[in-house]
């Protein structure tokens, strides 16, 4: 009796499991707002659950538009749709992308307000396969002007079969069209040609052998120019995604030969606005959204040793980059090198290093992690890296702003010999740029500031250093002036460059990040005393303008100038002018804002007597030579401290 139990009991707990199980299963439907990655808009998709996960399983819309952010300013619209399959893109899909604005006419259509937009609309569609692009796929761009086409920018046509590109294909934008083909598994073939569309004559031809470039031929104003790439005869080949890595190779090669290519740039935005697409698709679960196109390379493999030794070259100069940075950009250096020699020369070393040693040794490390560094042949990658050849383990530079030359090297340098064109060179070569960097840093390190206890004195010493070259271009400004003021500038120049010095030499914080912040104060009036001298002569003719009077004159029956109150301007130009210039040769930070206040009251006082009953003052003045009694006279404040 207990046995048939049992056993119904089982078919009525399986029977009521499996009815779960499929109502589990049955798509349900989510409408609301939806954010994933950079995107978040309102959405309408089904989906099911899977070990509580979300499952995106059947129709799917996504879009977001703000009329209220369009009409304040401009919008940044999407709309995605398309069929998803347990997770996977699949069916037809489309992926729009707008930013628009509009000059906030509006119009009735019907029972509708209408707004015009103008802008750019990006639209890429066509069929996915398990996430892949399948049958023709189409990315266009278009200018909008007042809800109209006015333009294509950009449009790409491309025929798939799971990811893998067909047979011919074509890619323009609004000045150059790139036309091409595919073998079935995806390989570059034949003739890719890219020419204008005003004038259809080839501009630019890539020539492909079963997916081997073999050469590129550019129009040029001299005639046509043929470039051989990849070497036919290479022992190895591999093949390749035609991806960003592909095109950077390429980039290399050309490099050498002084020539752009403009099929690269045109693939270059072609896959940027692929990857736009793929990005999407990745937040949304479903990936492998690719052009999967082929081209096949020489292959170099690297052996043991040269893997190491190529970390090795990366770990050198990842460290000798960071002393690097140290030393060129510590706003504290960059002060005291003003004024003192040694951190002049040495700051002047580290500056060669960096362009002559660490800049190839950043392209080198680019290549590696690009993984192209196998397809080329490692003398010739060393030769392009350097083509004026490598720089000496003597670097001279200049000592001193005089420009006395003077060199650096390392008290070891003869046992570094990186001549050859191997890896094992470039290591040396590496490991002598990090040494030296090293030593420099030592050999600077009292003139290096601490970064972490001295982090409000970094912030400062940056301030310091803008204002002071805003100061100089000020100064540089006026070398078409008269020596006089030319002379007044140097002064000005001078204060700061003292100040700093002063600034540079102290060595408790406290009292320097103080200290600091009153050369702050005096290099913000220096600027403006500086400016207001530049600006006497523009002042001298604008106040003889002013008191320049019309007057007809019956004898010669015409209307002749006429400068009235003589004595005032003369005494603000004979007198006052030359004292505010010569007032500098005593300049100091303590008094230079009351000087710059006391030539900006004069111009206003001498500008505002040109209507008044001067006649009393004019008196005064007629044998006042004193500039400070004529300031009196003339009610001006603000005399200089030091007066």
């Amino acid at each position: 009796m207990i046995q048939p139990c049992k056993q119904w009991l089982f078919s009525v707990s399986l029977c009521f499991g499996f009815s779960l199980l499929c109502f589990g299963q049955q798509p349900k439907t989510y409408e609301g707002p939806l954010q994933m990655g950079n995107y978040s808009g309102q959405a309408v998709y089904q989906y099911t659950i899977s070990d509580l996960d979300t499952i995106f399983n059947g129709d799917f819309l996504w879009e977001q538009s703000n009329l209220e952010t369009l009409v304040e300013n401009e919008d940044t619209s999407f709309r995605i749709s398309g069929t998803f399959d347990q997770g996977r893109a699949n069916g037809p899909w489309q992926f729009e992308f707008g930013e628009y604005q509009t000059n906030s006419q509006s119009q009735v259509v019907g029972y509708e307000y209408r707004v015009l937009v103008s802008g750019t609309q990006e639209k890429g569609e066509g069929l996915l396969v398990d996430g892949k692009p399948d049958g023709n796929w189409t990315y266009t761009i278009n200018q909008i002007k007042d809800s109209e086409i006015s333009k294509i920018l950009f449009k790409s046509s491309i025929d798939f079969d799971k990811g893998v590109p067909q047979q011919n294909f074509q890619i323009e934008n609004d000045s150059s069209v790139l036309v091409g083909r595919f073998l079935r598994n995806g390989l570059a073939h034949d003739e890719w040609s890219y020419y204008g569309t005003e004038r259809v004559e080839d501009m630019e031809d890539w020539f492909f052998d079963d997916g081997l470039l073999l050469s590129i031929r550019f129009k040029t104003e001299e005639g046509l120019q043929e470039i051989g790439i990849f070497d036919t005869e290479a022992p190895n080949y591999r093949t390749i995604a035609l991806d960003y890595n592909f095109i950077s190779l390429l980039k290399v090669m050309l490099e050498e030969r002084n020539v752009g290519s403009g099929i690269a740039k045109t693939l270059t935005q072609h896959l940027e606005y692929y990857e736009k697409i793929n990005s999407v698709l990745e937040v949304l679960g479903s990936h492998g959204f690719q052009m999967d196109a082929k081209v096949k390379v020489p292959f170099y493999p690297l052996d043991s040793l040269q893997q190491k030794t190529l970390e090795q070259i990366s770990s050198d100069y990842k460290l000798a980059a960071g002393l690097s940075r140290t030393i060129l950009h510590n706003s504290h250096l960059n002060i005291v090198k003003r004024t003192d020699p040694e951190a002049f020369f040495y700051y002047n070393v580290a500056q060669k290093i960096q362009r002559g040693f660490l800049k190839p040794l950043q392209a080198l490390i680019s290549y590696q992690e690009k993984g192209i560094v196998p397809y080329q042949e490692i003398p010739a990658m060393v030769q392009r890296l350097w083509p004026n050849g490598k720089p000496n383990t003597e670097i001279t530079v200049a000592a001193n702003e005089s420009g006395e030359m003077r060199s650096f090297s390392l008290p070891s340098s003869e046992e570094f010999g990186y001549e050859g064109n191997d890896l094992l060179s470039v290591a040396a070569l590496a490991t002598y740029a990090r040494m030296s960097l090293e030593y420099i840093k030592g050999s600077l390190a009292s003139r290096l500031t601490n970064e972490e206890q001295l982090q409000m004195l970094n912030g400062l010493e940056e301030e310091l250093i803008q204002l002071n070259n805003l100061l100089e271009r000020e100064v540089d400004s006026v070398s078409g002036f008269t020596m006089e003021y030319r002379n007044a500038m140097d002064n000005l120049q001078k204060v700061a460059d003292s100040s700093l010095t002063t600034y540079a030499d102290m060595k408790n914080p406290d009292e320097k990040l103080a200290y600091g912040n009153s050369v702050k104060t005096c290099l913000m009036a220096l600027t403006d005393l500086a400016q207001t001298l530049k600006n006497i002569p523009q002042q001298q003719e604008a106040i003889k303008k002013e008191y320049t009077n019309a007057v007809w004159n019956p004898f010669m029956a015409n209307v002749m100038a006429e400068q009235v109150k003589k004595r005032i301007t003369e005494s603000y130009e004979e007198v006052l002018i030359p004292y505010f210039l010569k007032a500098t040769d005593s300049l100091e930070c303590g008094n230079v804002k009351e000087l710059n206040e006391q030539i900006i009251q004069s111009h206003k006082t001498i500008f505002g007597l040109r209507n008044k009953d001067t006649r009393k003052l004019e008196r005064k003045l007629r044998r006042e030579k004193r500039p400070l009694e004529v300031l009196r006279l003339l009610q001006v404040t603000s005399i200089p401290k030091n007066q």
